[in-house]
């Protein structure tokens, strides 16, 4: 499990339409070295456009963590949104903190063991998906369908042998 460091940046305009989006470092990257990973973002209501790094934060033990942003990861997250962000203003930012459970293929585990539903490693992005896995996992827990392939837990077992669950972080 990591911890990831996410913020919200206020927004200037309040009647701009903001767009959810994935931003992939390509060539366009090259002369920004602060880019961690790709970007993802959306409004938030209230809150501002939220933007993040994927999958990059610090692993922890989730009973444990401090719940406080990496500096450095915040102040190029800052960076990030004063070059790629017109209409935010990247020094009003609140940060915050989420984890991700990830799986080594970043696929979800949706699957039942026994008589156990088992849904987890949702590498950061369930939560577009919460209708279909909501869906899956009723099935599950009636009995009605089995597990998508893509999703059998033990294929997160095989795919990572050396970890005692088979759901090993980054």
């Amino acid at each position: 499990m990591t911890q990831e460091q996410p913020a919200h940046f206020a927004v200037r305009d309040e009647s701009v339409a903001w767009p959810s989006y994935n931003h992939f470092p390509g060539a366009e990257a090259d002369g920004y070295g602060y880019w961690r990973s790709p970007v993802y973002g959306m409004l938030t209501p209230g809150e501002g456009v939220k933007a993040g790094w994927h999958g990059v934060g610090p692993v922890v033990d989730p009973d444990a963590r401090d719940f406080l942003p990496v500096a450095d990861q915040l102040a190029d997250l800052q960076r990030y949104a004063r070059d790629w962000l017109p209409g935010v203003d990247a020094d009003a930012v609140t940060p915050i903190s989420c984890t991700y459970t990830t799986t080594p293929d970043e696929h979800f585990v949706l699957d039942r063991v026994g008589p156990i539903v088992v849904g987890a490693g949702f590498s950061g992005h369930g939560f577009k998906f919460t209708p279909v896995v909501g869906r899956i996992l009723a099935d599950l827990a009636d009995g009605s369908r089995p597990a998508p392939a893509l999703f059998a837990a033990d294929r997160a077992i095989a795919a990572d042998a050396g970890s005692p669950t088979g759901l090993a972080g980054r």
